[in-house]
């Protein structure tokens, strides 16, 4: 599958998302299903948008297999473009892996707020990049992701009556949603009783600290390219004092 990259990015420019068909294999899909199945008893319920999400946070720490999805080359393609807007033009790794997490709705569940993913409304140039990748397909019958188009440059918060302004996306099996984390967004109610499940994988600039301490938490750190290391955050930590590094950047420091 060949994204496009310049609609993609147009799109994320002015409603906010851009939805990619077939981003994953469905091989892929049923691989990732099958990881999951097996930490279903280690998933946390989280009450706050679902009366019964139950999630899988950092899935890179789960399996191996996740480091194919934060590296993919299609993924990395569109984040380099977007970053690019805003960053010093001889800066180089300008962005980082933040999170990837798995949200499994089981059963009937309600309609989600209205929010947004990063904690800046109306930011430009934009800090962060959401891909919610679907691996159960999403309807208005299960709870397809909403969007306020255009949502991403408006300086406030979604309130309840914004509801009525958004549009309902819906998804196959494979199929992925990037997004300006910045943009408005929620997801229907779901009345049909089986299982779905998301992905959602995140990038932030490189100086946005991480929501988990990922190169700390990684057993084999040789095993990846000084590129991918880059990437997983190894070298934007900052020094524990001025005679660790006086540099912003540089190796991973020991505390």
């Amino acid at each position: 599958m060949k994204i496009k990259l310049k609609k993609i990015l147009k799109e994320l420019n002015t409603t906010g998302y851009s939805k990619i068909e077939k981003l994953i294999s469905e091989k892929n899909v049923l691989k990732i299903k099958k990881i999951l199945k097996k930490h279903k008893k280690n998933t946390a319920k989280n009450k706050k948008f679902h009366g019964n999400a139950h999630l899988v946070f950092n899935l890179n720490n789960k399996d191996n297999f996740f480091y194919n999805i934060i590296f993919y080359k299609k993924i990395l393609k569109i984040c380099s473009q977007y970053f690019k807007f805003g960053a010093y033009k001889t800066d180089k790794n300008i962005f980082q892996f933040d999170h990837m997490h798995a949200r499994t709705l089981i059963g009937k569940s309600k309609s989600q707020n209205l929010h947004i993913d990063s904690r800046l409304c109306g930011v430009s140039p934009p800090t962060s990049i959401h891909f919610f990748i679907y691996l159960d397909p999403a309807s208005k019958l299960n709870g397809a992701t909403t969007f306020v188009k255009g949502s991403q440059m408006i300086k406030r918060f979604p309130e309840n009556k914004d509801k009525k302004k958004a549009t309902s996306v819906n998804c196959n099996a494979g199929d992925a949603i990037v997004l300006n984390s910045s943009v408005w967004h929620g997801s229907g109610e779901k009345k049909s009783p089986g299982e779905r499940t998301i992905i959602t994988l995140a990038y932030t600039r490189w100086f946005i600290s991480q929501q988990f301490a990922i190169p700390y938490s990684l057993k084999n750190k040789n095993k990846f390219t000084k590129e991918q290391k880059y990437l997983l955050g190894f070298y934007n930590y900052p020094p524990k004092n001025e005679k660790q590094r006086q540099t912003r950047r540089g190796s991973l420091p020991r505390y």
